[in-house]
Parts: C-alpha cells; sequence; structure tokens
C-alpha cells in the first residue's frame, strides 16, 4: 500500500500495533482512529486509503489483532493509557480524535483528560458510558457472527475477552464532557442494531450543545456499511468545520 507505515509502540511491556497513512503530511490535520471492542488497524486501512493525503493513524488497542496480549490490565485506564502512549510517541501536537463502538468510551476517557490537544472529536454510535460487561458475556459475545468478514477468535484470545469482562466497570462521562470545546460530530445508526437510540442522541446534545449530530438511514451498529463513502464524505465535511473552527 502506498505511503503506509505500521510500528509497534511500547506501553509499560505492552507492544502496540499502530498503522499510518501518509505519515510526514503535516499540511492537514492528523485524524487518530480508535476502533470498536474486537477490532484493529487492519479494519481502518479502507479508511485511512480514503482520507488520503491526510495523515491517519490506528490505534490496535491491547488484547486485540497484533497488538500484545498481556495476562491481565484492561481496565478502562489500561486502554487509555494505550492512546496516551501512542500519541507521545507519535508526538502528535494537535489532532482529530474518533472513537467507534466501544473505542468510544476509551476516546472519550483520554478526551476530557486532554482536551486541549484535541481539534476535533468523531463519536460513533455509543453513548458517553463505559459499560460494565456481566458475567456470560464472554460467552455470548463469543457466539456472534463474525464482523466485518472475520471472526472473533481471528480478533482476539480468550484472555484478552476474560480480561475485558473481569476488569470492566461502570463509568458515565454525561457529566465530564463540558470540558470538550473542540467541534464535536456525533454519528448514529438509523436503523435496528444502532447502539445510540434518540434518549441517548438526547443526552449529548444536552451535554454538548455545539456538537452536530448525523444519523446513518440505512446503517445499523456498522455505520461503514453499506457505503463506506456515506462516512467518507460525512467525515471529509466535518475536517473542514474543524479548519473553520481553527482560523476563529
Amino acid at each position: 500500500m502506498k505511503n503506509y507505515d505500521e510500528r509497534w509502540i511500547d506501553n509499560n511491556g505492552v507492544r502496540l500495533h499502530v498503522g499510518e497513512m501518509n505519515r510526514g503530511n503535516n499540511s492537514e490535520t492528523p485524524f487518530v482512529i480508535i476502533p470498536g471492542l474486537s477490532e484493529s488497524v487492519e479494519d481502518y486501512i479502507p479508511i485511512m486509503e480514503k482520507l488520503s493525503p491526510r495523515h491517519c493513524v490506528t490505534i490496535t488497542l491491547r488484547g486485540r489483532g497484533q497488538s500484545d496480549t498481556p495476562a491481565k490490565g484492561y481496565t478502562l485506564d489500561d486502554h487509555i493509557s494505550d492512546i496516551d502512549a501512542v500519541i507521545k510517541e507519535l508526538g502528535l501536537k494537535r489532532f482529530i480524535l474518533m472513537g467507534y463502538s466501544r473505542g468510544v468510551s476509551y476516546t472519550i476517557g483520554y478526551a476530557v483528560k486532554n482536551p486541549s490537544l484535541l481539534d476535533g472529536l468523531i463519536i460513533g454510535d455509543y453513548p458517553a458510558i463505559h459499560t460494565q460487561l456481566p458475567d456470560g458475556w464472554v460467552d455470548f459475545f463469543s457466539k456472534l457472527p463474525p464482523w466485518r468478514g472475520k471472526s472473533l477468535s481471528e480478533r482476539m484470545k480468550p484472555e484478552a475477552l476474560h480480561g475485558l469482562q473481569k476488569e470492566s466497570s461502570l463509568v458515565t462521562f454525561w457529566d465530564d464532557l463540558s470540558v470538550i470545546t473542540c467541534p464535536v460530530l456525533i454519528i448514529a445508526g438509523g436503523k435496528q442494531g444502532a447502539v445510540l437510540r434518540e434518549e441517548l442522541i438526547e443526552n449529548y446534545k444536552t451535554t454538548l450543545p455545539h456538537a452536530e449530530v448525523v444519523v446513518f438511514e440505512d446503517s445499523d451498529h456498522n455505520l461503514f456499511e453499506p457505503d463506506l463513502n456515506t462516512f467518507i464524505q460525512t467525515a471529509q465535511s466535518f475536517f473542514q468545520t474543524c479548519n473553520a473552527s481553527q482560523v476563529k
């Protein structure tokens, strides 16, 4: 792939797989992607390609894909530290950050601690809540159909799934969102299976009154289907909003 690089970044002994497109292109604000629960860099290469020539970064969090799977260390703070370690190692000073699905809770957790670094924030079909995964979740999640063409066994090892469940805890961020003053885009799916129901969208409108909300009427929770270009066009438009905000 042209202009694609990958590297492994150490976070206190946990090696994180990071994919980059157009490293060194400083003409546009970098875009950093935090994938969903079981996803990895490979899921987002098509998106990074379509957003070229922008410098794009996708982080495979611990326990997923080609990143290390430690025996423990799967708390919310552990995942936030993965994001922080990559941002610091790459030397990113300002960037637009996106979280998708459960990756939203890690993304918001990072954002409320580092609001001055963000030129924009995209929230993909998930509330401002880090849920506690109940007993029996691993068995339930393991029986779900393949996600975006890959089975769960190809994506995560059993010890990572058990670690996520065991070390999860309920954390809500609604009261913390006021510190985020950069432009915010909230994307919800419009079909059955989408996570952001109307009442949760209203919570975002209340706590982030400056946020833009877009509903992909033809998508369920998977915002990138049936037409990836819907997401690409929406993101590109939001990037222009972020640029205009910087000029003010």
